[in-house]
């Protein structure tokens, strides 16, 4: 996607994302709503953020645009990345706007749109709407037209709640009268923690459950986020610790025995029991940079893995075009065929019945194949970027099997090497996994000197 001001402003896959402040500005905001105004026509959108600071300042500017292009501005409050993606298509409206920073740190947010099914724009509609904002090509109403907002009605919230009903076998977790620590980032999760804990019948110690503008910790659910929390897991007799992101679409673990796992594996690890009751030959969608650890899964359920771009929306819309059953990524966010993206609450959900079903995190981990990743990144301020990686093509010669589905994917029977173009920033990023972590990071040092030599 085409870049406008590097760190400060930024179009790709989930929207228009910034610096509050220096890149994302109201205006920028304003000129983005009416974007997605002239794009979705004059029905209803709902408008729904995290708790930043910044997210009501930026919610007005997109509510007044959206008005402006003749929507009906429906304010949903703080709502999570979940909420959004059932409550569009459940309550018929014409698409939505979420304004969250997720896993991006303090200072930044962005603005995510979403299409009618709740799911993030595939890539001839993020293409139309960037050609919208980018020339300013706005529809406008007169005055007469433009509608008053309204607030999203309680009601609507319980369908949303009967989704989790109807998707989750709450006998089972509620029999399994399990202990949960969750770490909410302050973000828009902590507004419906109770309500989640009381429906899935489980106790729940919630940390950082105030959703307010304070982001105590990176929110990014990586082992360094959760391992404040590693030390109690086991003296408060929780089955799982988990650690959220700002709008509850990434998910990081903390076993029962206090370690907290590699953002990769909340994906392969919830996939194995969900696989375990679905019929063989079922479909998985993921990216070309998650852990092998899922391909290793798929294949001993019998499952066929699909691997798409790096993204929310390419995984999305792979596991629409396929009818796959799961969808997912290794930064720990991944969904059912029932919604179109990724929901913590549902993870979390799905998490707890597999311990309800299955016993303790630590045996369930005792059966999955274990790999050593290392990521990296990589300065890329060439003009010839990309030309400098399709030299990288013969690099390891006839050694590995190479794909060119996002960048370049080397494949060994033992792991793989991922070398992507950041369509956000200028590096180039990195991601080697072997079984060995030496053999890791060895080819990655490697890879890292032909590039250097380029």
């Amino acid at each position: 996607m085409q870049e406008l001001n590097t760190r400060l402003l930024t179009l790709g896959a989930s929207g228009m994302r910034g610096v509050v402040g220096t890149g994302l500005t109201p205006g920028a905001a304003s000129d983005f709503a009416s974007a997605f105004a002239t794009f979705a026509g004059e029905g209803a959108v709902l408008v729904g953020s995290d708790p930043r600071t910044s997210s009501a300042m930026l919610k007005s500017a997109v509510s007044a645009a959206l008005a402006g292009g003749g929507c009906e501005v429906v304010d949903g409050g703080i709502l999570t990345a979940g909420l959004m993606h059932r409550l569009i298509p459940a309550g018929g409206y014409s698409g939505g706007i979420l304004i969250t920073g997720g896993h991006q740190a303090a200072g930044m947010n962005a603005l995510i749109p979403l299409a009618a099914d709740g799911s993030y724009f595939d890539h001839l509609r993020q293409r139309e709407l960037f050609d919208l904002y980018l020339g300013k090509r706005f529809i406008t109403v007169p005055a007469g037209r433009v509608r008053p907002a309204r607030m999203l009605d309680a009601a609507e919230l319980e369908e949303y709640w009967a989704f989790l009903e109807r998707n989750l076998d709450l006998a089972a977790i509620r029999a399994a009268k399990l202990t949960l620590l969750a770490d909410f980032c302050n973000g828009a999760g902590a507004a419906y923690a109770k309500r989640f804990a009381s429906l899935l019948g489980v106790k729940l110690i919630a940390l950082n459950d105030t959703p307010c503008g304070t982001i105590p910790r990176e929110p990014e659910p990586r082992p360094r986020s959760g391992s404040p929390i590693r030390t109690i897991v086991g003296p408060l007799g929780a089955a799982a610790g988990v650690v959220f992101n700002s709008d509850l679409s990434r998910m990081g673990i903390v076993t029962d025995a206090g370690e907290p796992l590699s953002e990769e594996m909340s994906y392969p690890l919830v996939a194995d029991y969900v696989l375990g009751k679905l019929p063989k030959g079922v479909r998985v969608v993921t990216n070309v940079c998650t852990t092998r650890t899922l391909d290793d899964v798929a294949s001993g359920h019998g499952a066929i893995l699909e691997k798409s771009r790096v993204g929310q929306a390419w995984v999305v819309d792979l596991a629409r075009s396929t009818g796959a059953a799961l969808a997912g990524e290794g930064s720990g966010g991944f969904t059912t065929s029932a919604l179109r993206g990724f929901d913590g609450f549902l993870m979390a959900g799905l998490l707890l019945e597999a311990i309800a079903v299955r016993g303790p995190l630590g045996r369930q981990l005792e059966k999955l194949p274990r790999y050593e990743m290392v990521k990296q990144t990589i300065p890329s301020n060439s003009p010839h970027a990309y030309t400098m990686l399709r030299q990288m093509m013969h690099e390891f010669g006839d050694e590995a099997a190479v794909s060119e589905t996002d960048g370049l994917r080397f494949d060994w029977p033992d792991g793989f090497l991922s070398l992507r173009l950041s369509s956000t920033e200028p590096i180039l990023r990195l991601i080697s996994e072997s079984k060995s972590r030496e053999l890791a990071s060895d080819r990655a040092w490697k890879a890292r000197l032909a590039w250097e030599r380029l």
